[in-house]
């Protein structure tokens, strides 16, 4: 099974999308992002997904895991740090 590069790939995959809703659970129970309002001239930082196929010894694939990441390197220096918006 090949990796997916984008989300509309992934999309196309009932394995796929169950890691990824796994995932969304996974952040939602250990509070790891905060859904919020965004404030007035700021800029969100956008996420992208990040799937792979973990395989055992034999090369089979074991767990389809997909992993949800801000785009931290958008942000820009010195510009509210301590809070970001994703």
């Amino acid at each position: 099974d090949c990796e997916p590069l984008v989300f509309e790939e992934a999309m196309k995959s009932k394995k796929w999308r169950q890691a990824m809703e796994e995932e969304i659970k996974s952040i939602e129970k250990n509070d790891t992002w905060e859904l919020t309002t965004l404030p007035k001239g700021q800029k969100a930082v956008g996420v992208k997904w990040v799937y792979k196929a973990k395989k055992n010894v034999k090369g089979e694939v074991e767990k389809y895991k997909a992993r949800l990441v801000a785009k931290g390197y958008k942000q820009k220096h010195g510009i509210d740090n301590e809070e970001v918006f994703a």
